[in-house]
């Protein structure tokens, strides 16, 4: 589609939360390739609230936007368990 990019996305989705008084309190953008530099720009251009927790990364190390960086796929695989893991242990102590 014309005109749309990963980074009109992104700002789409934040302007359709402020839309409803609702603000991310953690974003997560992964992307490898060139067509998601729209997308790690636009998160960095993003009027967000200090609370925020934004996270740009690259997979594979090259030049980007991005401010952080996966080596590889397997990295991100372990990124996610991660998160999923810290996630699940958090709502079980409450």
């Amino acid at each position: 589609m014309q005109g749309v990019s990963k980074g009109k996305v992104v700002e789409e989705l934040i302007l359709t939360m402020r839309n409803e008084e609702k603000s991310p309190d953690f974003l997560l953008c992964l992307g490898d390739d060139r067509s998601d530099e729209d997308m790690f720009e636009s998160i960095a251009n993003l009027a967000l609230p200090t609370t925020s927790q934004v996270f740009a990364c690259t997979i594979g190390y090259k030049p980007s936007r991005a401010k952080y960086y996966l080596d590889d796929t397997g990295h991100v695989i372990r990124l996610l368990e991660g998160l999923a893991a810290a996630s699940a242990e958090n709502l079980s102590t409450k």
